[in-house]
């Protein structure tokens, strides 16, 4: 990740800060965040109000594979009524990850504070006394550390270490949803996306071994050695869903632009040309996204080679490509490439719930490489994915029995028919809406779903009400038949 030096308003905004209005002050303290959105959007910031925000200092010890560290969460009650108590999630916990997160304190203002795990060590409860009224703040302190798995070298790792490579996505803990329901502690399975998070700003320090390449969500603006052989590097960035890091010493970069993004691809030194190769992918596929749905907002955007074999990863910033599509696998490079870049649209600006509905953000970003293909290669190419990618896996689905409803927690499927459902049936869901009202009224609808929702979390409800308003039409049996129905 490029690396800029912090400008020096903000090294000496503590002391400058009394004899600065408070207008002044308040917008000062946006502008670490700031730097990592292109400027047209850094005025999003302050139109959503008071989000959480983190500061995280987090030290790794690369021979113990253990992280270190302290966080402070700035949590207002944005709810319509009190909250006696507040969540986190532990995610390095599920099974899936592997891990070991332990907090050793927490902290509620400047008093200690008693803390429980439940659902199954992935989520700590802090009860609050008195009850946090809404439109009240507080600051949480959590010291946490985490004992980082290392995987076999021929084994996919989402988490931990394997073939030289530190994935570390959401290696702190993290604010769980609150809605009218109550807080959300729902533990997906190993075969589905775990995380379910609202928007929030970072301020993340990592220390790390000097030779350590670091990546993050977000725009590094500081590294800086230390005397003891290690780094720190000073990240900041939001609104975002959560935070990731990877880090490794083998890391090499290649980058590019796409309109005003610096686009960054770090690969292994044996795989430089599928390093490139998922360079352009990315490039073309951000620039395809903002024309088509909205401009991408961020100032960077990663991709980087990852432990996945022939799999990817979408993080906010962010998205991993798995190994093998870097040599053995290159036949589907591009489209993976091209499907983990529209996430960075549906999951990180859009939010919805991954673990309940999960075909809602992933059966949009499988249709919008549709539409990418439409715009870089033809319209046969296009056809061709509908009919082989989602089609007739669809159609396998239906011939063994194991066709479901769309739209159900991914508890609910098996891992044998969750990729056919929520991948393939919900892709053909938006295949059906798009071929019913056409291409322009398709992208309107796109559109306008991305300016409702940007930085907020839609359900499909609020999917299909929009979609029958901007088209006008009633698109109930659609609806009926690709998400309520199974064969």
């Amino acid at each position: 990740m490029k690396r800029a030096t912090l400008v020096l308003a903000l090294i000496l905004l503590p002391l400058l800060a009394s004899c600065i209005e408070p207008e002044q002050v308040a917008e000062d303290r946006l502008a670490p965040y700031k730097q990592s959105l292109l400027p047209a959007f850094q005025g999003d910031i302050a139109s959503l109000g008071e989000i959480p925000r983190y500061r995280i200092a987090v030290s790794l010890d690369a021979d113990a594979l253990t992280l270190t560290g302290r966080q402070q969460v700035l949590y207002t009650n944005n709810e319509g009524s009190k909250l006696g108590e507040i969540y986190f999630r532990l995610y390095p916990n599920l099974p899936q990850f592997s891990g070991r997160m332990q907090v050793q304190r927490a902290a509620i203002g400047n008093q200690d504070a008693p803390f429980t795990y439940e659902a199954g060590n992935t989520a700590l409860k802090l009860p609050l006394t008195p009850s946090l009224l809404p439109g009240e703040e507080l600051q949480i302190e959590l010291d946490f550390t985490v004992q980082v798995p290392r995987a076999e070298d021929d084994e996919p790792c989402l988490f931990g270490l394997s073939q030289g490579i530190l994935s570390l996505p959401n290696f702190y803990p993290l604010l769980a949803v609150h809605e009218a329901a109550g807080w959300h502690l729902d533990v997906a399975p190993e075969f589905g996306d775990a995380v379910f998070s609202e928007v929030a700003l970072y301020e993340v320090r990592v220390t790390a071994p000097l030779d350590m390449v670091v990546i993050t969500s977000g725009s590094a603006l500081e590294a800086q050695p230390n005397p003891d052989g290690t780094q720190t590097v000073y990240c900041a960035g939001g609104p975002m869903r959560d935070f990731s890091l990877m880090m490794s010493r083998q890391f090499q970069v290649a980058s590019t632009t796409a309109y005003s993004t610096t686009v960054n691809s770090y690969y292994l030194p044996p795989d430089k040309s599928g390093g490139q190769a998922v360079l352009q992918h990315a490039a073309a596929a951000l620039r395809a996204y903002s024309d088509t749905f909205g401009l991408y907002p961020f100032a960077e955007f990663d991709v980087v080679e990852a432990p996945l074999g022939k799999k990817g990863m979408e993080y906010p910033g962010l998205i991993l490509i798995g190994t093998d599509l870097y040599h053995t696998r290159a036949e589907g490079r591009e489209f993976l490439v091209v499907h983990e870049v529209g996430h960075q649209w549906w999951y990180s600006l859009v939010g919805s719930d991954a673990v309940n509905h999960p075909w809602l953000d992933e059966g949009l970003t499988e249709y919008s490489t549709y539409l990418y293909y439409l715009m870089i290669h033809s319209r046969a190419a296009a056809d061709e994915l509908v009919e082989n990618r989602w089609l007739i896996p669809y159609q396998v689905a239906v011939a063994k029995g194991l066709d479901a409803v769309t739209d159900q927690p991914s508890a609910a499927f098996s891992g044998e028919n969750y990729e056919y459902i929520v991948y393939a049936k919900g892709a053909l869901f938006f295949h059906a809406l798009h071929q019913a009202v056409g291409d322009q009224v398709y992208l309107a609808i796109m559109r306008e779903y991305l300016q409702q929702y940007k930085h907020g979390i839609a359900t499909p409800a609020d999917f299909l009400r929009l979609a029958e308003a901007v088209s006008g039409q009633d698109l109930d049996p659609i609806y009926q038949e690709w998400v309520l129905t199974a064969r």
